[in-house]
Parts: C-alpha cells; structure tokens; sequence
C-alpha cells in the first residue's frame, strides 16, 4: 500500500535561526542546534565534534521545533538523505535547513523509511529530479517531501528491512573506525622502525 507522507506523518520545517534570537543575549536561553555537519562526522564515526548553540528569546521557547530520539530529520540543502535521530541530539533546535518528521501512531519504522528515502531507487530517482536546478545551491523542496509517495508494508516487514538498513550502516562505521586504527597503528609502527636507523 502506498501513502502520500504527509497522510502518515507530522512534517515539520525547520526553525529560523535569526527569527528566534533575543534582542538582548541576556534575555536568551542557550540551546544546541542540529547541524548538517554533526551527522556527517557521525556517519564517518567522528565523536568529538563541537555542537554549536544559539541563545533563543525567552518568549519563544514554547515552539521550537526540537530534536527527539527516533524522530527523522532531512535535510534540505546539502545533505539530502533522511537520518534517524539518536538521543545524542535530543533538545537539539532543528534549524530551517532540515525538516523533521513524526510518524503517526507507530505506523512507519523510522529505520525503515530512512533506507526507503536514502536507498530506494525510485525516490533516488524522484530526489534527483527534484534536486536539479540551475541554481548552485541544490535544495529540496518541502512540498516534494510532503507529497513521496511512501510503500508502506505491514510494520514486522518494516521492522525487518530497518534492522537490515541499521545493521548495515553500524558495520560501515565499524569498518571505517577499523581502517582508521589500522593506518594509525601503522604510522607508528613505521615512527619506531625510523628511530630505530
């Protein structure tokens, strides 16, 4: 069965960043902002990345669209997959270059859509179109979001293919962290061969 994503979920635009901001910083609140950056460094297993913050006026905390662990974020402009939040970027503002998205009543695996947004090779397809312009900057439009049309299997189905997708994803970062020792181990071993001469 297939659904329109905005007939399955909460869509959300991402806040902007300038509008939120107090006049005053002492009349702020300082939060932590979900950055395209972030989720690159923690696909290429990167852990130690900075987390920048901005200070929010007081009055406007009440609707700040915020990060939650297993909600999806995609982003709009360079990073045009779908990523599933861990709790490390809980109470994280999600910023205007990402939309969020909140499934309805459990009816969709976060896992699963995010292979079926990243992977699938119709909305590759569907993305790729809609990313082409004659603009620089590549931007995905909310309104093509809102309209994917999504497959949508039974949830022990969806469960299936996003432990896969999961699974999958933690064995590249596992292998890309095994490389990384590898070559630093080497680099020492040639270090101590050198001192040795």
């Amino acid at each position: 069965m297939e659904l329109r994503l905005e007939q399955i979920s909460q869509i959300t635009h991402g806040v902007v960043l300038n509008r939120i901001k107090p006049k005053v910083e002492s009349d702020g609140v300082e939060y932590p902002i979900l950055s395209i950056s972030q989720l690159l460094d923690e696909e290429n297993g990167v852990r130690d990345y900075e987390v920048p913050t901005v200070y929010v006026d007081r009055k406007k905390t009440a609707n700040l669209n915020l990060a939650k662990e297993h909600s999806i974020v995609i982003g709009l402009t360079s990073f045009h997959r779908a990523a599933v939040l861990g709790k490390q970027h809980e109470g994280k503002i999600i910023p205007s270059n990402f939309v969020s998205i909140e499934f309805h009543n459990g009816i969709m695996d976060p896992y699963y859509f995010a292979w079926y947004f990243n992977e699938h090779p119709e909305i590759k397809e569907q993305r790729n179109i809609a990313i082409q312009g004659n603009s620089s900057v590549k931007v995905l439009s909310i309104h093509m979001i809102r309209q994917l049309a999504v497959e949508c299997p039974d949830l022990s189905t969806q469960m299936t293919i996003g432990k896969l997708y999961y699974y999958q994803k933690r064995k590249q970062l596992l292998l890309r962290e095994k490389m990384k020792l590898e070559s630093s181990v080497l680099s020492e071993e040639m270090m101590q061969h050198l001192k040795q001469l």
